[in-house]
């Protein structure tokens, strides 16, 4: 390759994340490390820094909760980092009570999927100009957990029905559709999408979500991001869903044509597009 490819990563500063920052830095990767908190994306620079001398690394903290963060924190990203060729929409939460932010979205579906469709939507330019050797690529970290999901079309925030667990499922599904949809929107070989199951993976997530439960390592739960990321050409068409590693088939509901396109036009609308 005759230029070092840069991959962004969000809620890179601990869990699986971290582990993918890492994972790429180490192999040659300029990585641009995204947290929510500017003091954690400072030490995660200088630990990474430090662990990893000639790491080619940068740092961007905004809140994927909150649209104008988003928008500001794009601005950043693009004023930057001339060129993208990676984004790694890996950050996510698993809310134990619902709360709705200033824009009025449910917490949950906010930071795990509106956020990063419209991060998504203000880098693909960049990303798509950046595609001079191979196509550019966006990776969704979703979960199985998307399986037992449902798009609420009329009730996103699920007012009527909101669960820690509803809502975590229900942006997941919906980080699938994304990566479907653009795979649809966009069939040309500048830009291609994917979206995995990392595994079970013994994260503050998990355990937030789940309580004391078992998992693999956030390094095992990091491979397949780092795969996608890391190859400069993926054999598996664009849209393809991945569980641990291994091409596989989502849920039925992620090919519901109609409520991914809808779900298409409420996420424009949010991202104001």
């Amino acid at each position: 390759m005759s230029e070092r490819r840069v991959v962004l990563v969000t809620g890179a500063t601990d869990g699986i994340g971290r582990a993918t920052a890492r994972a790429l830095a180490a192999a040659g990767m300029k990585v641009v490390v995204h947290g929510r908190s500017k003091v954690k994306v400072d030490a995660t620079l200088a630990a990474l820094s430090g662990e990893l001398p000639g790491a080619e690394l940068e740092g961007v903290s905004f809140d994927l909760g909150r649209r104008e963060a988003v928008k500001n924190g794009a601005a950043q990203i693009l004023e930057r980092v001339p060129q993208l060729h990676v984004l790694v929409n890996n950050a996510g939460i698993f809310a134990g009570e619902r709360s709705v932010t200033d824009d009025g979205v449910e917490l949950t579906m906010a930071v795990n999927y509106f956020g990063p469709f419209l991060l998504t939507e203000l880098l693909r330019q960049r990303l798509m100009d950046s595609a001079t050797e191979a196509p550019s690529r966006v990776i969704n970290v979703a979960s199985i957990a998307h399986a037992r999901g449902r798009i609420h079309v009329n009730d996103l925030a699920l007012a009527d029905a909101w669960t820690g667990y509803a809502a975590y499922a229900q942006s997941k599904l919906a980080q699938v559709m994304h990566a479907v949809s653009l795979a649809e929107k966009y069939p040309n070989a500048k830009l291609v999408a994917y979206s995995l199951h990392p595994g079970v993976v013994s994260t503050k997530l998990l355990r937030q979500g789940f309580g004391p439960v078992a998992g693999a390592s956030v390094e095992d739960g990091a491979k397949t991001s780092v795969l996608l990321a890391g190859k400069l050409d993926v054999d598996e068409p664009s849209g393809t869903y991945y569980s641990e590693g291994l091409a596989s088939t989502p849920a039925p509901s992620a090919s519901d044509a109609a409520v991914r396109e809808q779900l298409w036009s409420l996420s424009m609308r949010y991202a104001g597009l």
